[in-house]
């Protein structure tokens, strides 16, 4: 073979060498444009939950007790959040009680006990506690709390005391005790919100009739439908006959009053009666002479 000649093959297999290199280097290439790329992976939060997660709701958000020394009127239905119509889409019935009548401790008192009256709201809305007092035995001492928290507390004769609360549910608590050496008799009206009211007072006396400002309770309601109000009471240890009496307030026909007395002594009552809507009075009393200071728990629920 002549170098001539040998010179060509060389060359020849020189370009076939450089042409099959392109060839793949364009196929590799090729192949790398069109794969798809795999997708990434999701983005992972760590520990940041959620405002909404972390937030306690509290059992209220009160306002600034009304400390005025004269009392301020007890809301109208118009002014409540939660007031309306009863029966109203979204509305939460205004429920109202009062205590009429009832005697104080002494804060001076070393055997007094400050009267308990609690109960619950049921939405959002205005609740009060109303002082008046009918007697002129000086001043009460009054406190006001939702739940734990004490809204306020005052020595005063007659005003209200009021908060809001923004939640499905919040436990009230009202105390009364006579300011130093007063022993005063006062109204306690309590106005709130609430689907089925109910009210409990402890610490009132069932002291009989031969101590007639602490014999029993006496209590005013609004019922806002037909149906029963009922009446658990408990005044400790020693058997007592009882009454309980129930009285129409609305006035014209149809008003009546009824009665339940126990047959035999018992410690305890659990009497309902029927009533309709207005106002009515409820009267639980010793009906024997007693023989001194008895402590009662008394719960009404009414329609």
């Amino acid at each position: 073979m002549t170098d001539r000649t040998l010179r060509t093959v060389v060359t020849g297999l020189t370009g076939l060498l450089v042409l099959v290199i392109a060839v793949t280097l364009l196929l590799v290439v090729g192949r790398s444009g069109s794969a798809t790329p795999s997708p990434s992976a999701p983005p992972i939060a760590l520990g940041s939950p959620s405002a909404a997660a972390t937030q306690t709701p509290t059992e209220s958000t009160p306002a600034s007790p009304d400390a005025t020394p004269e009392p301020s009127p007890t809301p109208s239905s118009a002014a409540s959040p939660s007031a309306g119509p009863f029966g109203s889409p979204g509305a939460t019935p205004l429920a109202t009680l009062t205590f009429v009548g009832l005697k104080l401790d002494a804060t001076a008192d070393a055997g007094g006990e400050a009267r308990v009256v609690t109960f619950r709201s049921d939405g959002a809305g205005t609740v009060t506690a109303k002082l008046a007092s009918t007697s002129p035995q000086g001043k009460t001492h009054m406190c006001f709390l939702v739940g734990t928290k004490e809204i306020g507390c005052k020595d005063w004769r007659s005003a209200t005391f009021s908060g809001k609360t923004s939640q499905a549910h919040a436990n009230w608590t009202v105390t009364l005790k006579g300011s130093a050496a007063d022993a005063p008799t006062v109204d306690l009206t309590v106005t709130f919100q609430a689907v089925a009211p109910s009210v409990k007072i402890e610490h009132a006396r069932f002291d009989g009739t031969a101590s007639p400002e602490t014999n029993g309770i006496n209590a005013r309601f609004s019922a806002r439908a037909n149906g029963d109000v009922r009446l658990v009471a408990d005044w400790g240890g020693h058997p007592f006959l009882s009454e309980v009496d129930l009285h129409d307030e609305n006035g014209g026909q149809g008003s009546t009053d009824q009665s339940s007395q126990a047959l035999e002594p018992s410690t305890n009552t659990d009497t309902a009666m029927p009533v309709t809507v207005g106002n009515w009075r409820l009267v639980l009393k010793n009906t024997e002479a007693g023989f001194g200071t008895t402590d009662l728990t008394a719960t009404i629920s009414w329609p």
